[in-house]
């Protein structure tokens, strides 16, 4: 597969999920507007090292911020006597 080629943003669009899957195996798409060379579109992993190098330096340089703590246990249900609340909310209608 050549390393590097060029497709035109209606073509792109069209086949978007083609490019895509050409993009991640490290091929560089240049992508034209009526031959006018407007973007390129390749694979992040091409020479930028895993997802946490990259989050590393974007937090680095204060583009973001990672979780500190643990997350919130999850909810549990209240256990209620009487009547359910979807009655009372039809009854009230």
């Amino acid at each position: 597969m050549p390393k590097s080629a060029t497709v035109g943003a209606r073509e792109l669009k069209t086949r978007l999920g083609t490019y895509l899957r050409r993009a991640r195996e490290g091929q560089r798409i240049v992508v034209t507007e009526r031959g006018t060379p407007v973007a390129e579109l390749r694979g992040l992993t091409a020479g930028e090292g895993g997802l946490e190098a990259r989050l590393s330096r974007l937090q680095a340089a204060g583009l973001v911020s990672r979780p500190t703590r643990r997350a919130l246990a999850p909810l549990r249900p209240i256990r209620s006597r009487g009547p359910s609340l979807a009655q009372a909310v039809i009854e009230d209608r």
